[in-house]
């Protein structure tokens, strides 16, 4: 749709965990993809950021080979952080709606759904900003002091 863009995020935690955890477990790009059915080219372009993290089904089918909650949490981050900037742009876009659309849609129909997707953004972003909160977590806990 022209206008309607979705924001792609390399996620940097999303990235960077995906391969500590594949070569943890000793799995190599190559035998992952072929479990998951992908190009091994395309694990090497997720964990160099050179596109964004995998479709939701495409995490699931990782995580069930990987075995890894965090994964999933970081997952679910980029997933809300793509999924926030396309419902604002939805919204905005609901926004800009010319007269005669309005009118063909139904002016209370119109409402209805700038009010379902606005309350929905809403959402998704607190979800994403707790998600957020959780990536600082290791970085607040590692530089406490220990009172000896």
């Amino acid at each position: 749709m022209p206008g309607l863009q979705v924001q792609h995020s390399t996620n940097p935690l999303y990235r960077k965990l995906f391969r500590k955890v594949r070569k943890q477990r000793g799995i190599s790009a190559r035998q992952l993809a072929k479990k998951i059915g992908v190009d091994p080219s395309y694990l090497s372009k997720i964990e160099t950021g050179s596109v964004p993290p995998p479709a939701w089904d495409k995490m699931l089918a990782i995580n069930s080979v990987l075995n890894c909650p965090e994964l999933l949490e970081a997952g679910e981050y980029a997933f809300l952080k793509d999924t926030v900037w396309l419902s604002l742009g939805l919204l905005g876009r609901l926004t800009e709606m010319p007269a005669n659309l309005v009118n063909e849609f139904g002016p209370d129909n119109i409402a209805a759904w700038k009010r379902i997707c606005s309350e929905m953004s809403g959402r998704i972003y607190i979800a994403y900003d707790r998600r957020l909160r959780w990536e600082d977590v290791p970085a607040k806990n590692s530089r406490r002091r220990t009172r000896s």
